[in-house]
């Protein structure tokens, strides 16, 4: 592939067009649950792109939506997916100098215009493909399970909208994901298992008795992290949330209810997990005679997984990123892939997955950033911004792999 033919395409990038569509989606509000309008403002786009649009209704009211744009048929598909949920964020779209901020944006409803971009990008260089190229937006990515009292659509997440369209047909040979990773490539992600630890005890004294056991499974993580060990994956604990007793009467309803977060080596059994939860538990309530009893329920669970970097879709990103930086490309710390994503879903049916976005999210620092991170980069906080440039960057290396991708036929991309 030339480099006359590399510069034609990425001559392409409209900054105007893509800090509009930037705009556009950060307007529409798409809390998980209520993912409905932008799966339907996507779809127009996708249509205006020449793409054959579908919609899969996962539950009344959250489709995903799902572009096609076909090529001659005898190249590989290449899937760009990201999901279109986000939390609750009140901030209103703002264009301030080089960022903008919005909702949803850095979880990541900014890789919808770097996608779209970069396919209007290899249209306007007139590049025909062999290969299909997809764009999937998906409902309920956002880590949310139904639990107590929390329960409806709006707490189903963590993957149900990608199984459900892995599920029923939608398929490539290689995806690219826009999480927010900082334009560090990742190459896999850590499972994810949710406990809830149930600590019955003495009426005057079960709230400190359940802290014991809430310490306790914390310390456990260095014993943990030395049992489960993986060469670019750190697994972690962490006490995620605690509820016990009536606040309406303190003192009654002696149980209390600590959360627990596990992230987990791919393939690492649940069951393994509980057993280990428990035992942790056994062992503080031996010790302590104001604990009656534990339990222990899982509550969501979701393997990880990992891809050679042997894959196609990894050395084309890793040459894009270098035509466009003029640098290797780094990859992501161990501690980056603890944050989940809808690959472990697609990943499972065959479908090297690899994640790669602007932006820069939990574990990473932006460091255009003016403001103090603690401002920004929390879920809920209002300075949830995203970089123009990193946008533009992003987007072209996402249409330099597209086009190193879907100009093959696919026997040149075999991995067998």
């Amino acid at each position: 592939m030339s480099d006359e033919l590399k510069e034609r395409v990425t001559d392409q990038i409209d900054r105007e067009r893509l800090i509009e569509l930037t705009r556009n989606v950060a307007d529409i509000v798409s809390i998980t649950g209520e993912e409905k309008e932008i799966a339907e403002y996507l779809g127009k786009e996708f249509g205006q792109l020449g793409m054959e649009v579908q919609y899969q209704e996962v539950e009344e009211g959250r489709p995903n939506v799902i572009g096609t744009l076909k090529g001659k048929g005898d190249g590989p598909t290449l899937m760009f997916c990201a999901h279109m949920d986000h939390f609750d964020n009140p901030q209103e779209t703002v264009v301030e100098e080089d960022r903008i901020y919005g909702r949803g944006l850095v979880n990541m409803k900014c890789a919808f215009p770097c996608y779209i971009q970069a396919v209007e990008m290899l249209q306007k260089a007139g590049i025909e493909f062999r290969g299909d190229i997809i764009i999937s937006g998906v409902v309920g990515e956002i880590e949310k399970a139904p639990v107590g009292r929390f329960a409806g659509k709006t707490y189903r997440g963590a993957g149900v909208g990608a199984r459900f369209m892995m599920d029923h047909g939608v398929t490539a040979d290689m995806c690219i994901i826009g999480e927010p990773t900082g334009l560090h490539l990742q190459i896999g992600n850590a499972g994810l298992i949710w406990a809830r630890v149930s600590v019955d005890g003495k009426a005057t004294r079960f709230v400190l008795s359940a802290a014991r056991v809430a310490q306790a499974i914390q310390d456990w993580e260095k014993e943990y992290q030395k049992n489960y060990r993986h060469k670019f994956m750190m697994p972690t604990v962490q006490i995620g949330a605690i509820e016990g007793g009536n606040p309406f009467k303190p003192g009654t309803r002696p149980t209390t209810d600590v959360y627990v977060i596990v992230k987990t080596l791919p393939g690492t059994s649940p069951m393994a997990i509980k057993r280990e939860l428990e035992a942790v538990c056994a062992r503080v309530q031996k010790g302590d005679k104001d604990i009656l009893g534990t339990r222990v329920d899982l509550y969501l669970s979701t393997d990880g997984y990992e891809i050679s970097k042997n894959e196609y879709v990894v050395k084309a990103m890793e040459r894009a990123h270098r035509d466009v930086f003029g640098k290797p490309v780094p990859y992501s710390k161990p501690i980056r892939y603890g944050i989940t994503s809808d690959g472990s879903r697609i990943a499972a049916y065959g479908v090297p997955s690899i994640t790669y976005g602007p932006g820069f999210g939990t574990h990473l620092i932006d460091p255009t950033e003016t403001r103090a991170p603690a401002e920004w980069d929390t879920p809920t906080g209002v300075r949830r911004g995203v970089g123009i440039d990193n946008m533009i960057n992003c987007t072209k290396v996402y249409a330099l792999a597209a086009l190193d991708i879907c100009i093959k036929k696919r026997e040149e991309i075999t991995r067998r």
